[in-house]
């Protein structure tokens, strides 16, 4: 499995890394490692507690997922009907915590961010809340001032 993660991870730094190149050099600082952790903590309660219109608006319009245990990265018009469809059933995150493992420089302004995520959840056809927990790669590409994501790679913690 670590193999795995370390292919993962070597691929994505050398795809981001061939295309970018700036003058100057750019450092990630402590505002912007809080920025992000912020940011991937945020997404499941914004949805759940400012809507869809906000939720969009945390990824890039060329944003893909890859759900590890799957043969296949979903584009960003497969994967926002699912969510959307989920949350429009009455469904939400009632809770988000992130666990930092670490932050990979690989471009000016692109960050990969990789972290544990608890999100427990409160679904329609359940009494009972959900907890999730989940590794994730998180690609970040800061636009202006914000954080988005562009890319994630996840799985649940095997049990």
């Amino acid at each position: 499995m670590k193999k795995i993660k370390a292919v993962i991870c070597l691929t994505l730094c050398f795809i981001i890394s061939c295309g970018e190149k700036e003058k100057e050099p750019w450092v990630l600082t402590e505002a912007d490692k809080q920025s992000i952790e912020k940011a991937k903590r945020d997404i499941p309660l914004t949805l759940a507690n400012e809507g869809w219109e906000a939720y969009t608006k945390a990824f890039t319009n060329d944003y893909q997922n890859w759900p590890m245990l799957s043969d296949g990265i979903r584009e960003r018009d497969d994967f926002f009907p699912l969510v959307k469809d989920w949350y429009e059933a009455g469904n939400r995150a009632i809770g988000s915590q992130v666990e930092t493992i670490g932050f990979i420089t690989v471009a000016p302004r692109k960050v990969l961010y990789l972290h544990k995520q608890t999100e427990v959840f409160k679904y329609v056809d359940c009494s009972d809340t959900v907890s999730r927990d989940i590794r994730f790669v998180t690609l970040f590409e800061k636009e202006g001032e914000d954080w988005k994501v562009r890319f994630t790679a996840f799985m649940d913690e095997p049990r």
